[in-house]
């Protein structure tokens, strides 16, 4: 009997939206679901494909990048948070064709192309705003000297 409510919510909860097992499992338990029964359901729902971690993770990067321009690493934080194994994120980012520096270099073209930083302060903000979006300050500073994003001459105190 639980065990057939909990099924209903599982179901209910995918016909909305993707889910990792964890956030299911979590699901399950807020809806009142023993720990026991949450765990069997899950492990159907893992074992007919349903629920599929590695999925989750592969839709998850390549929205992350080409929808929400993020990098890796904010993404794969995100991910732990949710629940995905390490090894799994990692496969997934290996197998996800993700290009970050081509979304980063659009991201900086769009936020920061043609301003001119007054001093280094504001160009050490922008950075700094691209660093939380996940994307690494190598790449950052490889991008903004490719597109010769600096400090407007005069001003470098």
């Amino acid at each position: 009997m639980e065990l057939d409510r909990a099924k209903n919510i599982v179901a209910k909860l995918l016909s909305y939206k993707m889910y990792t097992c964890s956030e299911v499992h979590r699901k399950l338990l807020q809806k009142g679901i023993s720990e026991e029964t949450a765990d069997i359901a899950v492990a159907e729902f893992c074992k007919a494909g349903i629920l599929n971690d590695a999925e989750y993770a592969g839709a998850y990067i390549h929205d992350g990048v080409l929808v929400h321009m993020k990098g890796l690493y904010r993404i794969r934080q995100e991910l732990l948070q949710k629940g995905i194994a390490p090894g799994i994120i990692e496969k997934a980012m290996r197998d996800t064709e993700a290009d970050t520096e081509a979304q980063l270099r659009e991201y900086v073209e769009l936020r920061f192309l043609g301003k001119e930083f007054s001093d280094w302060r504001e160009l050490e903000k922008a950075k700094a705003h691209l660093v939380r979006r996940g994307f690494g300050i190598s790449e950052i500073n490889r991008c903004f000297n490719e597109l010769d994003i600096k400090v407007k001459k005069g001003d470098i105190d």
